[in-house]
């Protein structure tokens, strides 16, 4: 037990670690990948990613039944039940990645059907490179992906997050060195398959010889193959609802031949800040996505997991109100030092992208409860409808108001499907105490937005693309929201979740031994 909460704790630790280093690499790597590749090179390096993530919709979902599967296998039917739906699922992905490498090929050469009239032919050559490679790297996560849940459902987090560590210190290094070298966006492609490939690899092993576990491919159980399809059918509705939120807005920015590769430069540029929010908040929620698959699967009440998902919602608050906010008073010149002239627009973007996904990462842990009780159908089947609606707006708005028109139908849809239908749902299927839930995370808003409103005014007399009153202004916004929060709103859990890790380095650096008695004694 002690075991288990020292890997969750400390998988929790560098779960953040990972997040800052994550954060603070792009901030630093991207104004320099911008300036080596150009505003066009960037945009065609973003659109080719963006089509190359459509071929994740193969996994048809089952990605996220892995951990759910593998835990129950192991409370139920033991080590070797586990081997065997490990098994199960090496061979599933194995399928799954032949198929993407079918598919992905096929797509190489297709692409002109989509982006003929908006890319030249020099553009389109590049274009059919950077997806090739890039479905290479995508199969190859497939193949090698059940050894990742493996760690995950054993709750190896320690590896897990030093892992991710790895890749997100090393990613960027790479990158840079290919640009440095001249090999532009396609190096970029390059060090990122050559990274997957090592990262994978490393799982396996650990999994093999570190864990001692490896797959059993015979006795296959067919029923359990049916019933994992059917788990997941509604998961990869879910996905594809997901693509057509984040992915499909920049295929239809590239497709547009006024807008094009530069158009998705722009809106990717905003949409950094919002992934970025995204990256912050979600280091406890991943961490403790096998914590719920184990209460509801062991029958926790209603009010149990409201407890857990307010816990976790708060907490992930503080940190998005704080981006948000800073961003609102900050954006502007932020995004002058970091991209330059000509992504005025990004900001804009980046703020109608953040506040509508502000109420699905407060919920993550209502989603992961839902998804845990297999109930996720009601959500895939709201999400499809909105996500359709989203698309068709999305296309006129375009039109209308270009890049900044795609972040606010995207933003609308959102807050239908995830604000309303959503909030309705966990509170009338799944036992959550929405209104419960929402009195106390909403009490994370009240001081931040009162601080935003004050800086906007102050912001008004004071020159924020000074670079010395911009850092200063940071500074100061920061350290004042996070005095007034420990003050008035922080509640004693919070505070201890911060005072106790403290605690304890201050009381391992400040131990000594004196000799009482004939022998040593820490003091």
């Amino acid at each position: 037990m002690e075991q288990e909460k020292s890997q969750l704790h400390i998988g929790i630790i560098l779960s953040y670690i990972n997040m800052l280093v994550g954060n603070l690499i792009p901030l630093l790597y991207t104004p320099v990948m911008l300036q080596l590749l150009g505003k066009k090179e960037y945009g065609l390096y973003k659109l080719s990613s963006t089509v190359t993530s459509y071929l994740t919709l193969i996994s048809l979902g089952i990605g996220s039944a892995v951990v759910r599967y593998l835990i129950d296998a192991k409370i139920h039917d033991g080590e070797q039940g586990e081997r065997r739906v490990f098994g199960l699922f090496m061979i599933i992905f194995r399928v799954i990645a032949i198929v993407t490498l079918i598919v992905g090929i096929w797509l190489t050469f297709n692409i002109q059907i989509w982006y003929g009239r908006s890319l030249d032919a020099d553009q389109l050559f590049r274009m059919r490179i950077l997806i090739f490679i890039m479905v290479c790297n995508t199969a190859l996560n497939f193949s090698l992906s059940p050894y990742i849940s493996v760690v995950n459902a054993h709750e190896r987090f320690i590896f897990l997050q030093i892992m991710n560590i790895i890749s997100t210190c090393f990613g960027p290094i790479l990158n840079l060195i290919m640009l440095f070298l001249g090999y532009a966006s396609i190096g970029i492609a390059v060090s990122t398959l050559v990274l997957g490939m090592v990262v994978n690899i490393s799982y396996l092993i650990y999994v093999r010889r570190s864990m001692k576990i490896r797959p059993i491919y015979k006795d296959i159980s067919f029923p359990l193959l049916k019933d994992i399809l059917k788990f997941s059918f509604w998961i990869f509705v879910a996905n594809v609802v997901s693509q057509l939120f984040n992915a499909t807005d920049t295929a239809m920015i590239g497709a547009i031949p006024k807008l094009a590769t530069e158009g998705v430069a722009v809106y990717n540029i905003g949409a950094t800040f919002n992934s970025i929010m995204f990256s912050l908040t979600t280091g406890i929620s991943s961490v403790m996505a096998p914590k719920v698959n184990g209460m509801v699967l062991s029958g926790k009440s209603g009010k149990e997991l409201t407890d857990l998902s307010i816990k976790v919602g708060r907490l992930q608050c503080y940190i998005m109100m704080l981006v948000i906010t800073g961003f609102i008073v900050f954006g502007k010149p932020f995004i002058y030092y970091y991209a330059g002239k000509g992504f005025e627009e990004s900001y804009w973007i980046a703020i109608l992208m953040m506040i509508p996904n502000m109420i699905p990462l407060a919920q993550s842990v209502c989603l992961s409860v839902v998804v845990a009780q297999n109930k996720h159908k009601f959500r895939s089947i709201v999400y499809l409808i909105i996500a359709i609606i989203n698309v068709i707006g999305t296309w006129f708005l375009m039109k209308i108001m270009g890049v900044v028109g795609a972040a606010l139908m995207t933003g609308i849809a959102l807050i239908l499907g995830q604000g309303f239908a959503m909030n309705w749902f966990y509170k009338v299927k799944s036992g959550i105490e929405v209104e419960r839930f929402w009195i106390e995370v909403g009490k994370t808003f009240i001081i931040p937005i009162m601080m935003c409103i004050l800086f906007i005014v102050i912001s008004n007399y004071i020159d924020f693309y000074n670079l010395k009153l911009f850092f200063t202004g940071v500074m100061i916004y920061t350290c004042v929201y996070i005095l007034l929060l420990w003050k008035f709103v922080l509640n004693n859990y919070e505070k201890n979740l911060i005072l106790k890790p403290l605690g304890r380095i201050y009381y391992k650096f400040n131990r000594r031994k004196i000799y009482n008695g004939g022998k040593y004694e820490e003091r």
